[in-house]
This record gives structure tokens, C-alpha cells and sequence, in this order.
């Protein structure tokens, strides 16, 4: 029977992705979590095929996003990471904070047989209008090209449902808080779907920023800053650790208000049971980037639609 890192990882009870970040030597691991891994794969007779530079056939799939700080993105690379592995893939994950990458780069990359192909939520620069993407690439929620499959969650459908729960609360005195102005899309379609609702109902609203770079202490500052001196009943964020944050700097100030966000990861439940929040549904969307990606490695000539738009589901609605 082959061993798999699925195997691996339940030995020793750790994530799959982290068992992927020891043995293609990418991204940060625990001293105690690496000495887990370690002692499985000699138990379990696992056979490491090496150290990223050491992959080759095509069989590497590069996990391109902004941050990992966010539980989403840490949720949706473990779901990608198993069912790609599954499928006879490792994957790497790139953190690139926000920085545009050159399409050229990845082209580059993948002529040389550095990786098989690119799961992105992060913006690529395309220099040439009309260039054909010569290799395979899937990108979730950034439309980077029409030629570029898209998945997506229906982000302004799930704007609409929350703003919908806060008013029937008969909350009426509302912040917006967007949780990282450098990346207005696709935050912008949950902000457009909660201020269609407001702009029906007449309800009251601002809406503020924070930057996705500043520190924790800075966000809460902010934070802190646009609550101090209005009486909001509501605060929607964009996601839910803005979500945390502005539960945090209320309980300080000492207003009883309602918060929503945006994810709805298992993580996040679990701090914050009561949080009103959109879920998406991360092993669907993992699952339907892969085989997008996987319909390109074995037919590159494959038609695919260009945007692959998922329902959400409002969580801890009242």
C-alpha cells in the first residue's frame, strides 16, 4: 500500500499542509511539528522524492496568495493541498503580500519544468494586450483574464443577505469597514451588495478602510478611531478578522453592537460562535480549482468558462 502525506499527517496529527511544507522544504514549520513529521515518515516508510529544486515531471502545483494571516486562505490551501495530493500533486504555497507578479514569470517558470501549473488569488501583471496564457492557471476571486478561468463566490448576493439580517434586527446606524483597501475587488462586490440593501431601506452608513499592511495594533486603531465618537448599532466587515478586531475595540468602548464579517472559516466559528458571517464553502472551491487546473494539464486545448461563480451560505443568522 502506498503511503500518502495524508497518511503522514494523521500519524502525525498534524495538517496535511504542513507535512507538504516540511518535505518540499517551503514556508515556515514548528520545531515540534517538523520532529512529528519526521518521526511518521520513517514509521510509515514514506519515500521523500526531495527538496522542491529536486521535483521534476511537471508535478508541482504553485498555491499563489496575498497572506496566510487570514484563516480563509489557510483553510482553502489545506483543502487544495489534499485533494491535489490525491490527484498525484504536491503543491507550494507563495505569500506575495499584495506585489504584482509579471505573467512571464510563471511562463518562464513552467518551460523550465518548475511547476505544472498556478492556483492564484493574487494580481499578475499581463504586459501584452492579446497574450495568449500558454500554461495552465486558475485564479479565484481576481479576474486577471478573460482567458484565465475565475472561480468566485457570490459575493454580492452574500452582501445583500447580511446587510438583510442586520436590518431586520432593526439596526439602522451602520459602519462598513473594509478590511484591506489595497484589495478593493473582490471586497468591493460585498460592499456594493450591503449598500444596495442600505440605500433601499434608508438606512444610515459609512464606510471606512483599514490597510491589509498595517500591524494589528494599527488596524485596532483605527478601528478604535471610527467608533469613538459616532453610536453605530451595526459594524459589517468585510472579513472576519475585522471582524474580531471590531468586536475587540467595542467591547473596549463598551458598546453593545452587532458585528458581521465575511469567510465564515471553521477557525473563526469556534472564536466567535455568534458572529454573523457568509461562509464560503472552501472544499467546494478547492476542489472545483483543481480539476479546472487538472482539465488544462491533460487538455491544454480544453474549453473552460471564464468565471465559476459558487453560492454562499449566511451563518448564525437570527
Amino acid at each position: 500500500m502506498v503511503v500518502t502525506i495524508k497518511d503522514i499527517a494523521k500519524e502525525a496529527n498534524v495538517s496535511i499542509a504542513t507535512v507538504s511544507r516540511y518535505i518540499n522544504q517551503n514556508g515556515y514549520v514548528g520545531i515540534e511539528s517538523a520532529l512529528k513529521v519526521k518521526e511518521a515518515i520513517k514509521k510509515l516508510g514514506y519515500k521523500v522524492k526531495g527538496t522542491v529544486n529536486s521535483v521534476s515531471k511537471l508535478n508541482l502545483i504553485e498555491v499563489d496568495f496575498p497572506k496566510i494571516n487570514n484563516p480563509f486562505y489557510s483553510e482553502l490551501f489545506e483543502y487544495l493541498a489534499f485533494y491535489l495530493q490525491e490527484k498525484g500533486y504536491d503543491c507550494i504555497l507563495h505569500l506575495d503580500h499584495y506585489q504584482s507578479q509579471d505573467i512571464n514569470y510563471y511562463l518562464e517558470r513552467f518551460k523550465q519544468k518548475e511547476i505544472a501549473g498556478l492556483i492564484t488569488s493574487s494580481p499578475i501583471k499581463i504586459p501584452k494586450k492579446g497574450l495568449k496564457i500558454k500554461f495552465p492557471i486558475v485564479s479565484f476571486d481576481r479576474k486577471i483574464s478573460p482567458q484565465i478561468p475565475t472561480v468566485q463566490s457570490n459575493n454580492y448576493d452574500a452582501g445583500m443577505q447580511i446587510a438583510q439580517s442586520v436590518l431586520k434586527q432593526k439596526k439602522n446606524r451602520i459602519i462598513i469597514i473594509a478590511g484591506a483597501k489595497e484589495d478593493y475587488y473582490p471586497i468591493s462586490d460585498r460592499i456594493k451588495g450591503m449598500i444596495r440593501v442600505f440605500n433601499t431601506f434608508n438606512a444610515k452608513f459609512d464606510l471606512r478602510s483599514l490597510s491589509a499592511s498595517d500591524s494589528i495594533i494599527a488596524k485596532k486603531i483605527a478601528i478604535l478611531q471610527f467608533l469613538k465618537n459616532k453610536n453605530y448599532d451595526a459594524i459589517c466587515c468585510t472579513d472576519d478578522i475585522t471582524a474580531l478586531l471590531a468586536k475587540e475595540c467595542a467591547n473596549y468602548l463598551k458598546k453593545d453592537t452587532l458585528i458581521t464579517g465575511f469567510d465564515g472559516t471553521h477557525l473563526i466559528q469556534n472564536l466567535f460562535p455568534n458572529l454573523i458571517s457568509a461562509r464560503q464553502h472552501t472544499k467546494e472551491i478547492a476542489e472545483l480549482m483543481s480539476d479546472l487546473l487538472l482539465r488544462q494539464i491533460n487538455d491544454p486545448s480544453a474549453s473552460l468558462e471564464s468565471v465559476y461563480t459558487l453560492p454562499v451560505s449566511l451563518i448564525n443568522q437570527n
